[in-house]
């Protein structure tokens, strides 16, 4: 599905995607489209991959000592969530250790009768959660950064990642004025804050009201998820 995206594209839209493809590069040449290693297959290689990038001198030992210590804030399922007090228009995301953020598992059946076909669940690929930003800020002005590595939060887990993007002040949109925006994009919503772009196969998931803001007519998609539409998704979205 990802041969459907020019990635060189993706990745020259903004200098935050540069580094974004840079560090996906690194991990398991995204390019090539030949991962070197499974990421669920072998835990042990994934450590020895994300420690050696910890310690390399390209991470951001000063953004490190920055974030130790701090007082954190719970983001969800997803993140730890820091503001630093020299920083205020931005704010920064850890992940938790061996959980990468989220991605979407697809389900057929809507036993409750609300239209969701796609829940979140647990992500332990870095290189998905990675790719997700840079999908997400190719859809838009607002942008999410990649700050480096960090150590684990115990023994025995994998190092984390730190993203950061900027403030939003502004309320939750409604999903007409969400569907309204991603409209543009060429989106077409198949569930419940869920949208597909049948030329790309773009799916972004969870993109509800406590996901997305709208500022100025543009939409900040800070903590919706972006992925590849699988075959059986399409099928299911547009055969229906």
């Amino acid at each position: 599905m990802a041969d459907e995206i020019d990635w060189e594209f993706v990745e020259n839209a903004s200098p935050e995607n540069r580094r974004l493809g840079e560090v996906l590069r690194r991990l398991e040449g995204i390019h090539s489209g030949d991962s070197s290693f499974d990421w669920k297959e072998s835990r042990r290689r994934c450590v020895e991959v994300l420690t050696t990038q910890l310690n390399s001198p390209d991470n951001n030992a000063a953004m490190i000592r920055r974030l130790q210590d701090k007082e954190y804030e719970i983001g969800g399922d997803e993140h730890l969530v820091v503001r630093l007090e020299d920083d205020a228009g931005r704010v920064y995301k850890l992940t938790h250790g061996d959980c990468f953020g989220c991605r979407p598992y697809f389900s057929r059946f809507d036993p409750d009768g609300g239209g969701k076909n796609f829940h979140g669940s647990i992500n332990e690929d870095p290189a998905f959660y990675l790719r997700r930003w840079m999908l997400l800020n190719h859809l838009g002005e607002y942008q999410t950064r990649f700050e480096g590595f960090l150590p684990p939060e115990e023994n025995l887990r994998m190092p984390r990642i730190c993203i950061s993007q900027p403030t939003i002040d502004a309320p939750n949109p409604s999903r007409r004025e969400i569907q309204g925006a991603l409209d543009g994009f060429g989106f077409v919503q198949v569930s419940l804050d869920a949208f597909l772009n049948p030329h790309s196969r773009i799916l972004l998931t969870d993109a509800a009201p406590r996901n997305v803001r709208i500022v100025n007519g543009s939409i900040a998609l800070f903590d919706a998820i972006a992925s590849f539409a699988s075959d059986e998704i399409c099928a299911w979205a547009f055969e229906r």
